[in-house]
């Protein structure tokens, strides 16, 4: 059979598989095989999607994560030690569990969710906020699974709305439909969250209040960088700022620069993310082709007992 064909067959049985009857204003999906690394977008986005629900996690995380890592493709990337949809490193990854993974992309989904569950039950352990509760916070969970450069850090925010859409209507799983990835042990109020050991809190667990704010038009080039004012409030908090943008037919974000800084409580700083020698070339090519570039200024402030608040903004390039 034509692998076109097989990839359109596999997205029929998934939207078939989601055609169930409604439970709870959502629709009751089967789980579903790995449709091949030909599939369609969204049917991949679904396999993903499926298998991260019924580990207690939001659905987006996994898309949202392939995305910014390889485009939502099973590919051997960027690197030569680097496979598969989250880029996973092939020398530390490619055993036990996980043998034989960038030929296997359900070892590939199975180890993301294992990680985000990691990084999920270490928070709640800490006393820290659970982040699946708010979808703002998806992107530094993201992050802390993938551990990309700082810089980085920040594209995995970008990407929720385009992993949503890819996703479609929520669904949950049929009964008896069981799934590729095992749901963690409960805790009361936070499905699929092992409880935190008594007296796991810290004494200061509460993150800094941190405002954000940078004109919405910069120009950038003849600056030589991005200007962003960032305040505390209430405590003295260091704060790093980083830019990326995002370049016609680029396949990822390009990294502007960055910019560090300490804010007095109740005062303010500005912080001058200068460009990249590369960076700054590269943006006076694209704005010749057109007027303005959309970009992103993030701020990650944090406080003397190091916990992080993390603030964004959207700001356009110009000449």
């Amino acid at each position: 059979m034509p692998a076109r064909l097989a990839a359109c067959l596999a997205a029929a049985a998934l939207a078939l598989a989601l055609a169930g009857g409604g439970v709870a204003g959502a629709q009751t999906c089967a789980a579903p095989a790995y449709p091949g690394d030909a599939a369609p977008r969204e049917a991949i986005a679904l396999w993903m999607a499926h298998g991260a629900g019924a580990a207690g996690l939001p659905r987006e995380l996994p898309v949202m994560a392939a995305l910014v890592e390889s485009g939502l493709r099973n590919v051997r990337g960027f690197d030569n030690d680097s496979a598969g949809y989250f880029q996973m490193r092939v020398s530390i990854w490619n055993t036990g569990s996980y043998a034989g993974f960038p030929e296997r992309p359900e070892l590939q989904l199975q180890w993301f969710v294992d990680q985000a569950t990691s990084v999920r039950r270490a928070r709640i352990a800490a006393g820290a906020p659970d982040p699946a509760a708010s979808e703002s916070g998806w992107g530094e969970w993201i992050a802390d699974v993938q551990r990309p450069a700082e810089a980085r850090r920040g594209e995995y925010a970008l990407r929720l709305a385009e992993a949503r859409a890819l996703v479609g209507p929520t669904c949950v799983p049929a009964a008896g439909s069981g799934g590729a990835v095992a749901a963690p042990g409960p805790v009361p109020g936070v499905p699929g969250v092992a409880a935190p050991a008594p007296g796991a809190a810290a004494a200061d667990t509460v993150a800094p209040e941190v405002r954000l704010s940078a004109d919405r038009r910069q120009r950038a080039l003849r600056r030589g960088a991005i200007v962003a004012t960032v305040a505390c409030p209430a405590e003295r908090c260091s704060a790093t700022a980083t830019a990326i943008a995002r370049l016609p037919g680029a396949r990822r974000a390009l990294r502007l620069g960055a910019a560090t800084g300490v804010v007095a409580a109740g005062g303010r700083a500005t912080l001058r993310i200068a460009l990249t020698r590369s960076s700054r070339a590269r943006v006076r090519r694209a704005l010749r082709q057109r007027f303005s570039l959309p970009a992103v200024v993030r701020v990650v402030a944090r406080d003397a007992a190091g916990n992080g608040s993390v603030r964004m903004r959207a700001v356009r390039i110009t000449r």
